[in-house]
C-alpha cells in the first residue's frame, strides 16, 4: 500500500514537471507581416517606452529674514526658474469610425465602469495549480502563472501563460495538451494578443487573435489540421469595445475588480471576432475545502451569451480567495454530460 501511494505521490511530481517544461511557441497561422511586426512581442528593455519632457517655469516665493536689534527685515525678492518635469505618456484614443457599430459602442459604455472599478492586483511568477474532475475522476492538470511584463507595439503589457493537460491514464481515453498565451496591457488591462495551440486526440488548432486597439478591430486567425492531412484555415476581422478582454486574461481581471457582496459586471469577451458578454454576479463569501485545506473564498456566478445571437446561455462558477491575491481557488462549468470542475493543488 506504502509503495503504490509512494508511486502515486513520485507520479504527480512528475506530471507537474511536465506541466512546467517549455511548450509549443506561438500559434503558426498566416498573418500579413505588417501585422506581425506591429504585434510582435519583445522583452521590455528592447522597447522602453520613449519619456516626453516639457519645461515649466516656477515662481519661488520671496524668502524673509528677520534681523534683530534695529536693523530692518531683509526680503530676497521671488525668482522665476525652469524646470524639466517629464510628460505623462498619452493615453490610446480611438477615433471611431463611421461605420462603427452602436451596439458595440452601447456595450463599451457599459464595460467602461467595469474597467474604471480596476486596480492592478497581479503577482510575477505566481504559478497556480488545478485538477480537473470529470465523473468522479481526475482528468488533468491546469497550471497558470503570470510570466512578468514584456512590450508589444510600444506598449508595455503582462504576460500570462497557461497550460492544460490531460492525465497519463486518462491520455489513452483522450489526450490534451493545450497552451494559451496572452498578453495585456499594464495601464487600462486591455488585451492586445491572444494565442491558442490545441494538441488533442481529435483536434490540431492554431488560434491566434489580435486585438487593435488603434482601429477598435479584431484580427482572428486559425488553421486545423484534420486527421485526413488536410489544413482548414480561417480569417476574419470585426469591430469590438475598447473595453474588452481575451477568453482567458478575464481570471486575471477578477482579480483586480473589488468583487463586494452583490455587485455584478458585463465583461465583453472577444474570442474568434465575436463578442461574448459575461454577466458575473459576486454571490456572497464561504469557507470551501481545498487540497490546502479549508480557504475563505468569493463566490462568482457568470452567464455567458453572444452579442447578436441566439444561444443557450453557459453557467460558470469561480471561486477566488478572500485575500489580496484572489487565487483563484475552484471553476466549475456545465457542459452536456454533468459538470467539469476544477480545483487548487498547489498555489
Amino acid at each position: 500500500m506504502l509503495l503504490l501511494q509512494g508511486c502515486s505521490v513520485w507520479k504527480q511530481k512528475d506530471f507537474k514537471k511536465d506541466m512546467e517544461k517549455p511548450s509549443h511557441k506561438e500559434a503558426e497561422v498566416e498573418v500579413d507581416e505588417k501585422i506581425r511586426e506591429k504585434f510582435e512581442v519583445k522583452p521590455v528593455d528592447a522597447e522602453a517606452p520613449k519619456e516626453e519632457s516639457k519645461v515649466v517655469e516656477v515662481v519661488q516665493p520671496p524668502v524673509i529674514i528677520q534681523k534683530t536689534g534695529k536693523k530692518p527685515i531683509k526680503v530676497i525678492p521671488p525668482k522665476i526658474v525652469k524646470v524639466i518635469e517629464p510628460e505623462a505618456p498619452k493615453a490610446i484614443k480611438p477615433k471611431i469610425p463611421s461605420d462603427y457599430p452602436a451596439d458595440v459602442a452601447a456595450l463599451n459604455e457599459k464595460a467602461k465602469k467595469v474597467w474604471d472599478s480596476y486596480k492592478p492586483n497581479h503577482h510575477i511568477d505566481h504559478k497556480v495549480y488545478l485538477d480537473i474532475h470529470y465523473l468522479g475522476m481526475t482528468v488533468g492538470k491546469i497550471m497558470f502563472t503570470n510570466q512578468g511584463k514584456k512590450m508589444i507595439n510600444n506598449q508595455e503589457v503582462w504576460h500570462f501563460h497557461a497550460r492544460f493537460k490531460s492525465a497519463p491514464f486518462y491520455s489513452n481515453i483522450y489526450e490534451l495538451d493545450d497552451t494559451v498565451d496572452t498578453y495585456v496591457t499594464t495601464d487600462k488591462f486591455l488585451s492586445i494578443k491572444y494565442s491558442l495551440i490545441q494538441r488533442e486526440s481529435k483536434q490540431d488548432i492554431d488560434d491566434l487573435q489580435l486585438y487593435d486597439r488603434d482601429q477598435l478591430k479584431t484580427f482572428w486567425y486559425y488553421k486545423q489540421k484534420k486527421s485526413d492531412g488536410t489544413v482548414r484555415n480561417k480569417q476574419k476581422e470585426a469591430y469590438v469595445p475598447f473595453y474588452s478582454i481575451d477568453p482567458f486574461s478575464v481570471l486575471f481581471l477578477y482579480q483586480g475588480l473589488p468583487l463586494k457582496n452583490g455587485d455584478t459586471f458585463e465583461i465583453p469577451i472577444i474570442n474568434k471576432a465575436k463578442i461574448l458578454v459575461l454577466k458575473s454576479v459576486v454571490e456572497g463569501r464561504e469557507t470551501i475545502e481545498t487540497e490546502k485545506g479549508k480557504i475563505k473564498s468569493i463566490r462568482v456566478h457568470a452567464t455567458t451569451k453572444y452579442s447578436g445571437e441566439h444561444l443557450k446561455d453557459g453557467d460558470l462558477y469561480f471561486w477566488f480567495s478572500d485575500d489580496e491575491k484572489r487565487t483563484l481557488l475552484k471553476a466549475r462549468a456545465k457542459i452536456k454530460i454533468g459538470n467539469v470542475t476544477a480545483d487548487i493543488v498547489e498555489g
